[in-house]
């Protein structure tokens, strides 16, 4: 192979690359990743094309992961899925922030209740050859959504549970782990992963933190907030 079409081979891998592991997501950036991605498997395939182990393995993983997608599932055991969600919540501790930020190498605060539900539903439905999560999972990876449109019901994708003064004020009596707390000003939102504790990008400490109520420091405890509630995390 020619030395300046090998560059733009690795160039085009390095850019899908970078494009994948890139914090901010937003319409341009998504658009973005699937082409390249798309276009880094092509290549791969040209690339390979007289390898035949090499060229039946990629078209095989192709047909493998297509067919996935496209199967009929089930919708997921909403127990496990919000134990799933919890704990991929938690994943994110320490976490910078960064606005518009979706992925470990910075987030905010729609970002994490977003990233943590699609991780959830990705990991669920791989390990229970179950595509219907993985679809959810890619949906809401591909519809962008704010803290104001989450506590607005977006899509039907949350659904409001109860109001409060603050979470300082909050009965925690009345939600459960995975229900989110939006404030009312629709600018910041949280997730309650129970035992008193919430989560949070936190915009001026500049990184995810988990903090437990009653809370005297952080001015988020004493917002306004609706508590919404995944209903994809709803017994059915």
């Amino acid at each position: 192979m020619q030395t300046p079409r090998r560059r733009f081979w690795v160039g085009l891998w390095l850019l899908t690359a970078c494009l994948l592991i890139f914090p901010i997501n937003n319409l341009p950036i998504r658009v973005g990743t699937i082409l390249l991605t798309l276009a880094t498997y092509a290549s791969l395939i040209y690339h390979f094309h007289r390898r035949k182990p090499m060229l039946f393995g990629l078209l095989s993983l192709g047909i493998l992961i297509a067919g996935f997608l496209v199967f009929p599932g089930r919708n997921p055991d909403p127990k496990n899925l919000c134990n799933a969600y919890l704990r991929s919540l938690q994943t994110y501790e320490g976490t910078r922030y960064i606005w518009g930020g979706e992925n470990k190498l910075g987030i905010d605060c729609s970002g994490l209740v977003r990233a943590g539900l699609i991780k959830a539903n990705v990991e669920q439905g791989v390990f229970t050859l179950n595509p219907e999560p993985v679809r959810f999972g890619l949906s809401l990876w591909w519809h962008d959504c704010s803290a104001k449109a989450l506590g607005e019901e977006y899509r039907g994708l949350t659904r409001r549970i109860t109001s409060s003064p603050s979470i300082n004020l909050l009965d925690n009596s009345q939600i459960q782990p995975g229900d989110i707390a939006v404030t009312t000003s629709g600018v910041h939102v949280l997730a309650f992963l129970g035992n008193d504790e919430w989560i949070e990008a936190d915009p001026d400490l500049k990184k995810v933190v988990i903090v437990k109520t009653p809370s005297k420091d952080n001015p988020w405890f004493a917002e306004p907030v609706q508590i919404m509630r995944w209903t994809e995390l709803e017994s059915k």
